[in-house]
């Protein structure tokens, strides 16, 4: 079994979320490595802290969409736009010292590719990834908490709408964020384009902290993403949880949390002035990937998309021949998405895809 990179503070918060407590070794392994994670923090901000002090974190743009929606290929476009800066892969998963060490891992080691669990997808140190993983990382409260503690997925507003946590975990989650963007700041003096599926259920308050953000949202065939969300928590519990969790557990969280997206994205659009936000569908992305992304750009008043043309048909071609995975899914688990998301496939007017999800 995999080990998250957590501190000792997140590492005790979520353990005390445990019907039972985990296995002494899993608790050994987690604090002993919390506790070099904690010096190299302590390290890197003390080596930065002037840096830090000044950093002013350029207005984002914030990748918004339910998990497995697409906004991977997204986030891989726009970061074609060397303009931007991205969290990678490398500082996600070491928040506590990327500062402090992946130039130099960069430079001295050899780049290794590997692929997605989910979704074969390529990816590696160096890849666009979710700042999420960073920010749960320092402590903040996450809805990847499920993926060690799957039973907080019985509350699925809960581990998702941060509105609905204590005062002190909102606290933690906005000076988390804040932090990290003061961090990448400082590496890369660039605006951020950060992809992370759990900032859609965050639309309404993003703009308070950062209001010259821009968003894009991005939507996909509803039961392509019911059908691929089931393969993606099975895996990622799988690897990472510390409790059971039962296929029917998964299901409902996955019903229930595709609603609240939708309502916190209705939410939050209102709230938004024009030329802030766009949306866009995978469908149409993939189609036409240059096109979608000049609208996009033209939409969200981003200059000068003929510099980014060439890039985006480089990076296009060398993935040209990924093949989206296909899925199965009962008559029953169907029925359930069709009484649960009804409306909005009616409203998004989806239908089912026989090409990619098919019943068994």
């Amino acid at each position: 079994m995999r080990r998250l990179r957590l501190l000792a503070d997140a590492w005790r918060r979520l353990a005390n979320k445990m019907a039972a407590p985990p296995r002494w070794r899993t608790g050994f392994a987690y604090v002993s490595s919390a506790a070099v994670y904690s010096i190299l923090l302590r390290l890197q901000h003390a080596s930065h802290a002037e840096a830090l002090r000044r950093a002013e974190p350029k207005p984002p743009i914030f990748l918004l969409g339910f998990w497995r929606s697409g906004t991977t290929f997204l986030h891989e476009l726009f970061c074609r736009d060397r303009r931007f800066g991205f969290p990678s892969t490398y500082a996600c998963l070491n928040p506590f010292h990327f500062l402090l060490t992946e130039r130099w891992v960069s430079e001295h080691t050899i780049p290794l590719e590997t692929h997605r669990p989910m979704d074969n997808m390529s990816y590696s140190w160096s890849s666009p990834q979710e700042d999420e993983f960073a920010l749960l990382s320092l402590g903040a409260p996450s809805p990847y908490e499920a993926l060690l503690v799957p039973s907080l997925m019985l509350d699925p507003r809960s581990l998702l709408d941060i509105r609905s946590r204590t005062k002190d975990e909102q606290t933690r989650w906005k000076e988390s964020i804040l932090y990290f963007q003061r961090l990448l700041t400082v590496q890369q003096s660039k605006p951020m384009v950060l992809k992370s599926p759990p900032h859609g259920f965050r639309l309404p308050l993003l703009p308070s902290l950062f209001p010259k953000a821009k968003y894009v949202i991005i939507e996909r065939n509803p039961y392509e993403v019911f059908a691929s969300n089931l393969k993606l928590w099975r895996t990622l519990v799988d690897m990472y949880g510390l409790e059971p969790c039962s296929l029917e557990e998964l299901e409902t969280f996955v019903l229930a949390a595709y609603a609240l997206h939708e309502e916190a994205i209705a939410e939050g659009i209102r709230g938004l002035p024009p030329r802030s936000f766009a949306k866009v569908r995978y469908e149409d992305l993939i189609a036409s990937p240059v096109r979608e992304m000049s609208r996009l750009y033209t939409e969200l008043d981003l200059e000068n998309f003929d510099t980014v043309r060439s890039p985006l048909e480089q990076y296009l071609a060398s993935v040209s021949e990924h093949t989206r995975n296909q899925f199965q899914v009962s008559a029953s688990q169907k029925a359930k998405v069709d009484s649960a998301w009804g409306k909005f496939i009616r409203d998004k007017s989806y239908k089912w895809d026989d090409q990619y999800v098919r019943l068994g």
